[in-house]
């Protein structure tokens, strides 16, 4: 008996996780398994024939055009509520609800009852809160590219929002660009492990000894336009802090929780994937509303034909600003997340340790700064001076 040659997809150190090698698979042959630090990997059983599709589609193993340079703009929802509950300016819903009302189905991440970040469908407006806000977990795909594809072929306007990344593997799963189709990729600064979070949830009704019932990874503080890491937990409990301060945007922004191909990702620039680019417009002038930039905008690049079409019909404030300003104000934009000198102990101390020890050891407040190094970002930690 021949043994079937096993296909060879993009290293550890590249690979995304988007899914489009399992999704493709038409022997399901490709399974997406947790590694040591919770990440997903593809990892090939069997069942493989070795057709050498999974490759073929493999976003990572292929190169992308470029792109014209896309439009700009600050952008607005007129409705206070969609704003409140959208990290930014409430564009993403705004465009969501557009194509929900041309009988259309939306695509995005969502907290599940588990607290598991995962991609699900949604066909109610009613169903469009699970979609907003940040979620700064990598997104389980599951066999949402599959989906995907069934509801484009029962002729229903698609909208799939997501990581550049999970765009651009949807796009090479699929094989090509439909018409009903409309994808918005996030600005992103790299997505954490998953198992470090579902650590963290565990870790945080321990804490309290109380069941956390609903998380908000940036709940927008409208007074001062602060970004919060918000739990509430059974009971009446709750825990509270800014972000960039609270335990899991500490690990977060020292880059201690990143998947590895973060650190070197291919989508941090200004040449993007999807139809519309969505993110928090920072960079601003000061005196550009400042009353506005408290309750959120968001920055929209308007990268194709498609995306432009659309947005000339969403009831936005919209205003015209430079790539450039976009571009300085929005490291997403240029420049990878830093690799940290600390993440290879602490997933040693993740994989071996107790997380309540890990936690005490690397999410302890530490003063920390951003010092340019050429057109690197590079993270100095200071020590306490005792």
């Amino acid at each position: 008996m021949v043994e079937t040659m096993r296909p060879q997809l993009a290293d550890k150190n590249n690979c995304t996780g988007c899914g489009a090698c399992a999704n493709g698979c038409v022997k399901d042959a490709i399974h997406m398994l947790p590694d040591r630090e919770g990440f997903l990997y593809p990892t090939v059983t069997d069942a493989c024939i070795g057709c050498g599709h999974c490759r073929h589609i493999c976003p990572v193993l292929k190169q992308r055009e470029k792109r014209t340079e896309p439009a700009v703009f600050a952008a607005w929802s007129l409705d206070e509520a969609m704003r409140q509950n959208s990290t930014a300016g409430g564009a993403f819903t705004v465009l969501a609800e557009y194509i929900l009302e041309q009988g259309g189905v939306v695509f995005g991440a969502v907290l599940d009852e588990a607290f598991h970040v995962q991609h699900i469908a949604v066909k109610e407006r009613a169903e469009l809160c699970r979609l907003q806000g940040a979620k700064p977990v990598q997104s389980d795909t599951g066999r949402a590219y599959e989906q995907v594809r069934y509801y484009l072929e029962q002729n229903r306007p698609v909208l799939f929002s997501g990581t550049p990344c999970q765009v651009d593997g949807l796009y090479r799963y699929l094989g090509e660009h439909p018409d009903k189709l409309l994808t918005v990729d996030v600005m992103c600064h790299g997505v954490s492990s998953p198992g470090v979070w579902e650590h963290m949830v565990r870790s945080m009704a321990y804490i309290k000894q109380k069941k956390p019932l609903a998380v908000q990874f940036v709940h927008k503080n409208t007074d001062n336009g602060e970004r919060r890491f918000h739990v509430s937990f059974e009971g009446g409990g709750r825990y509270d802090a800014p972000f960039a301060k609270s335990e899991f945007g500490r690990g977060f922004y020292r880059g201690l929780t990143l998947r590895p191909a973060c650190h070197s990702c291919p989508y941090a620039s200004a040449d993007r994937v999807g139809d519309v680019t969505l993110g928090m417009y920072q960079g601003l002038p000061r005196d550009f509303y400042p009353d506005e930039q408290k309750r959120g905008i968001s920055l929209m690049l308007i990268n194709t034909v498609k995306g432009a079409h659309v947005f000339d019909t969403l009831p936005l404030v919209r205003h015209r600003r430079s790539l450039q300003e976009a571009v300085a104000g929005n490291d997403a934009l240029h420049t990878p997340t830093a690799y940290s000198a600390e993440r290879t102990a602490f997933f040693e101390a993740f994989v071996h340790q107790p997380f309540q020890q890990v936690r005490t050891r690397f999410f302890a407040a530490r003063p920390f700064r951003f010092v340019k190094k050429g057109s690197e970002n590079v993270i100095k930690l200071l020590k306490r001076r005792r």
